[in-house]
């Protein structure tokens, strides 16, 4: 009787785990689409001038880096009106490039939301320390990471610290950064 138990516990498990992975699955291949649509629009910009998109560029010097720059750039959807009846716009994709210590260190960022909802959907990081590079890329739904390449156990220890100024002990830290962006964003345009 308990071997009987045992076995169809370990079917349902087998079962979930399955539907979830094809969730997942189904949701990158969403998320893919979605990247590329995007990159689409800008690539064929119909205007001569940039539309719907906000710069923003930075130069400091940093004590113990030295020059700092960033780059960024915001693109959002029409203004529409929101349900309490202010104009409002979504961001729905953005890069960020920094760069420090004379470009030794370059840190490209590029965010993909949903441009219905405004939730989260992708990040890409691509760090160049000198010649080398690394990029890692973050899958998400429902405000949740589901998948990273490379997977975050397969990280270096030494990556972790090295990813200054953005600082990733875990996954989810990356939804932080894209939070952060989101309300730079929401600054900009509330002026």
């Amino acid at each position: 009787m308990k071997l009987r138990i045992t076995i169809i516990m370990l079917a349902m498990v087998a079962t979930a785990t399955l539907a979830t992975a094809q969730n997942h699955e189904k949701r990158m291949a969403q998320i893919r689409q979605a990247y590329a649509d995007r990159l689409e629009i800008m690539k064929n910009n119909p205007y001569e001038v940039p539309c719907n998109e906000i710069s923003v560029d930075l130069s400091q010097n940093l004590p113990g880096s030295g020059i700092h720059q960033l780059k960024a750039k915001y693109y959002f959807t029409q203004e529409q009106y929101s349900e309490d009846g202010k104009m409002a716009s979504l961001l729905y994709f953005a890069t960020c490039t920094d760069t420090y210590a004379m470009g030794m260190h370059v840190f490209k960022w590029e965010f993909l939301w949903d441009a219905m909802e405004g939730d989260p959907m992708f990040a890409l990081l691509v760090r160049q320390e000198g010649d080398a590079k690394k990029e890692y890329r973050f899958y998400f739904e429902n405000n949740k990471v589901i998948k990273v390449v490379p997977e975050f156990k397969q990280w270096p220890l030494n990556d972790m610290m090295s990813l200054h100024p953005y600082v990733i002990d875990k996954p989810a830290d990356v939804l932080r950064i894209m939070k952060k962006h989101q309300h730079t964003f929401d600054e900009i345009m509330s002026e």
